[in-house]
């Protein structure tokens, strides 16, 4: 059994590292392709956005989705669609065609995402939950790795539509990969249950017992002061790496300091490879130590390199923003996750995963279209100063009021 489990978790980190080097591959040049259309920095903002608008509108569903056809079959179909949205990406002849495809992407990507955190909880316990997330969030952080300084060069070198060309090969290489590969690791019983409620499909009664249930369901989920504070963290680490991360520190480059999308892509790389340093380093501690000592120290040290990038006038000085935030990320990001499973119950884990995705993705949403706002007013430095108190604050609540749930 426990050898089945890691190959489990092996294919989940394959996959994601696969559709990581793609969304990463973009990451560099998103912002200016959007520019390319005339638009300002808070348009700029929404296109971000909406990916995240549209996980949030799937992260729910997906976690009923994924009791009733399976882990497997969402696990599938996220990377399709998002392969075959990347590739309508490239072909955009407008700013409003390219919103629409990423809309896509986000439900593809919110999908998949859903499902795989559900995969991880179901093969894992208290015990190997820190160190499977670290696992699993260390593969995704080598394909976001990699990604960026390829994207960068990919741009430079055959345009900068080239860059969604290569995301949707990937994504229709982790499809592949997911279909051949992974197995189904709903519970029987779960599966008999859904199998009778198939069988009385048509029962309008059944109906309306199924959606009280997952409205329970939530308010319950609402009412775990944990779950709702470390969705919390969550969310003001994806405001962070939408906003900030994935929105201004590109255009922040090119603006201020002049870099071309190869550079631009090197700090990204540059963040995401002391993320997984941090995350190597964490994801042994994770199961000698309390999960709050890693969180609250990480979203304080992330808050840190944040105020570092707001001041950064050089190449030199950026990188060593990047590397700062890149080790607060790294403890905090992947211990966050393993602190919400903690706090769900085995039948709670495809809706509490979901509306957990949904808090988080939120700040996804949030981030990038107020950063770019005040930017648009004032400039880089106060709306990265303001994400950096954001961040802080957030990580003070969490560390006042939380209990810890590893003993």
């Amino acid at each position: 059994m426990l050898r089945k489990r890691k190959e489990i978790l092996l294919v989940l980190c394959t996959i994601a590292m696969i559709m990581m080097i793609g969304i990463g591959i973009v990451s560099p040049i998103l912002p200016h392709y959007a520019r390319s259309f005339g638009v300002n920095i808070t348009m700029v903002g929404l296109l971000i956005t909406v990916f995240g608008l549209a996980r949030i509108a799937i992260d729910v569903p997906a976690g009923s989705l994924v009791e009733i056809f399976g882990r497997r079959s969402m696990l599938v179909l996220g990377p399709a669609l998002l392969g075959v949205a990347s590739f309508c990406c490239s072909m955009a002849r407008s700013y409003l065609q390219l919103l629409c495809f990423r809309f896509l992407q986000g439900l593809g990507s919110g999908l998949y995402t859903t499902a795989a955190m559900v995969m991880l909880a179901d093969i894992s316990n208290v015990r190997t939950r820190g160190p499977m997330m670290s696992f699993y969030q260390g593969a995704i952080l080598i394909g976001a790795g990699l990604g960026p300084t390829v994207g960068g060069y990919i741009a430079d070198a055959w345009g900068i539509r080239a860059p969604f060309i290569v995301y949707s090969l990937m994504a229709a290489l982790a499809t592949i990969w997911a279909y051949v590969k992974l197995p189904e690791t709903k519970s029987p019983k779960a599966a008999k249950a859904i199998s009778d409620d198939d069988i009385e499909i048509n029962d309008k009664e059944d109906d309306v017992k199924q959606q009280a249930a997952i409205v329970k369901g939530i308010i319950k989920l609402f009412k775990k002061r944990e779950f709702l504070l470390g969705s919390l963290v969550t969310f003001s680490i994806f405001f962070t790496r939408t906003g900030t991360q994935n929105q201004l520190i590109p255009l922040l480059g090119a603006d201020r300091i002049g870099l071309s999308a190869s550079l631009i892509g090197t700090v990204l790389t540059i963040v995401t490879i002391f993320q997984f340093i941090a995350l190597f380093i964490v994801g042994k501690l994770s199961v000698r130590l309390p999960r709050k000592t890693l969180i609250t120290p990480g979203c304080i040290l992330l808050g840190i390199g944040l105020v570092l990038v707001a001041f950064s006038k050089n190449y030199s000085y950026l990188l060593i923003s990047a590397m700062v935030m890149g080790v607060g990320i790294g403890m905090a990001g992947p211990v966050i996750s393993a602190y919400v499973a903690d706090t769900l119950s085995r039948d709670e884990y495809g809706i509490g995963m979901g509306l957990y995705r949904a808090i988080s993705d939120i700040g996804f949403v949030v981030g990038p279209v107020t950063l770019g706002w005040l930017a648009d007013i004032g400039g880089f430095t106060r709306p990265i100063l303001i994400n950096a108190a954001f961040v802080i604050s957030i990580a003070c609540i969490f560390h006042i009021f939380a209990r810890e749930t590893a003993k």
